[in-house]
């Protein structure tokens, strides 16, 4: 299936890119304590991301490049993409303590978790994919993407989910898990748009 083709790209790319992963994902880590700086690095390393699953040449200066634009929308789109999963989250814990058939309404919110989660796999690649970056435009083709692609886009979610299990391992953790994930994430939205013809193929290796 696509998804597993897409998966082994990003393996190969954070492969390849091994130093600057290991860079990118320290350098994300200290943004995200710093909480202040926890939008824009995350921005800048889907910035370098994005064009490492576009197959353009990518070095640490497009990261800060990427961190230091687009502040405000940045943060707005963080905030959006790590609140509304949390919100959902609160109404699942609030209907399933209810007795009685009221938890049904929590299973329904536990689909739109679900859904929500996919959605926001998508939404800091588009962003870098639009020539110009626009929120609503960005919301609304994640969510379409999403409902256009589910079964896709959730392979690639266990994916991550199991680069996110991987994450026990401190050093794993620390050094591959922020970088493994964006990169998945911009592969995985590129893998959609190449059949649409709207992102390039991948390069063809010559063999002799």
């Amino acid at each position: 299936m696509k998804a597993f083709t897409i998966m082994g790209r990003a393996i190969k790319a954070v492969y390849e890119e091994l130093f600057l992963c290991v860079w990118l994902s320290i350098l994300w880590w200290v943004g995200t304590v710093l909480i202040v700086t926890a939008a824009p690095v995350t921005v800048g390393l889907h910035r370098v991301a994005n064009r490492m699953a576009n197959y353009q040449r990518v070095e640490s200066s497009f990261f800060f490049e990427g961190a230091k634009s687009h502040f405000g929308s940045g943060w707005l789109l963080y905030l959006l993409r790590v609140g509304v999963p949390v919100l959902i989250g609160v109404n699942i814990w609030f209907y399933f303590k209810m007795e009685g058939w009221i938890w049904i309404v929590g299973v329904l919110f536990l689909w739109l978790f679900v859904v929500s989660v996919m959605v926001g796999l998508f939404v800091f690649p588009l962003f870098w994919q639009q020539d110009e970056p626009d929120l609503k435009l960005v919301l609304r083709n994640a969510a379409i993407l999403t409902l256009q692609h589910p079964l896709y886009t959730f392979l690639l979610l266990l994916f991550i989910a199991v680069l996110m299990g991987l994450s026990i391992i401190p050093i794993v953790a620390l050094f591959l898990t922020p970088a493994a994930i964006a990169v998945t994430a911009n592969f995985g939205l590129a893998g959609i748009l190449q059949d649409m013809g709207l992102s390039p193929q991948p390069p063809v290796v010559s063999r002799r």
